[in-house]
């Protein structure tokens, strides 16, 4: 079983990695059929995964990697069908890296879920917050793709994916806070992990209040690359550096 996980880890990585290559050369036709494809091969690590662990797969870092491309397909269909933004590359592009990651960590087969983990908030709690950083990680690469013109349509992609992502976030944050009252009978506990998840919403709801001003319209760019930045400091950093003791910690 560990050998499959690693190779539909590698398949479902190649997949979304010649989906980007694809739109890239304009074969848009190819693009969203290896970007199908991955999803399927995605689907079958989620099962694999979910045998290997007995529980559902999200309790550490390769696995929540590892289910970017299950929630990028669908939101690739959506924006371009619902926002006109054909962004098939950039989603399979973020989802490749995501995997690339997944492919470098260990398998941790013995994984169980922890007491604090057993709780009907524990599935829709993180994939709220894997599509929400997944999105926005797009949104950023969106940001920074069209840093030369102000007026690219690439930065209105990027504030439709932002859109798009900020939904998820906001429930992962409440429902964060639910399930934290429901295993430690409190509903924040200013940990290092809660603070920077705060942190991170703050940033972008302050990103979406400037739009339609003028006078903050030169910082929006800005704002939307700091609350990347905050989500890798939430995802990544907190999670890797177990010197911070975050009550989180068993999410690394």
């Amino acid at each position: 079983m560990s050998a499959a996980v690693y190779s539909l880890t590698a398949v479902c990585m190649l997949l979304c990695a010649s989906s980007a290559v694809f739109h890239v050369g304009g074969r848009i036709h190819a693009a969203r059929k290896c970007f199908c494809a991955a999803w399927w091969a995605a689907l079958a690590l989620l099962v694999a995964d979910w045998i290997l662990a007995a529980a559902p797969p999200f309790g550490n870092m390769r696995h929540v990697l590892a289910f970017f491309p299950l929630v990028m397909a669908p939101a690739a269909v959506y924006l371009r069908r619902c926002r006109g933004h054909d962004l098939c590359g950039w989603l399979a592009a973020a989802s490749a890296i995501a995997l690339i990651g997944a492919l470098c960590l260990p398998l941790q087969a013995h994984w169980r879920q922890m007491p604090a983990l057993q709780s009907p908030w524990f599935v829709p709690h993180v994939t709220a917050y894997v599509v929400s950083y997944g999105l926005m990680g797009v949104s950023a690469m969106l940001a920074l793709a069209s840093f030369h013109n102000r007026q690219d349509e690439r930065l209105e992609a990027a504030d439709a994916v932002a859109r798009l992502a900020f939904p998820f976030m906001t429930f992962g944050l409440f429902s964060g806070a639910l399930w934290a009252d429901a295993a430690w009978s409190a509903y924040w506990a200013w940990d290092i992990k809660e603070v920077w998840s705060l942190i991170t919403w703050i940033l972008y709801l302050l990103y979406f209040h400037t739009r339609g001003h003028e006078v903050f319209a030169g910082w929006r760019r800005t704002l939307l690359l700091l609350g990347f930045a905050a989500v890798l400091v939430t995802f990544l950093v907190v999670n890797f550096m177990p010197a911070l003791n975050s009550l989180h910690s068993y999410a690394g």
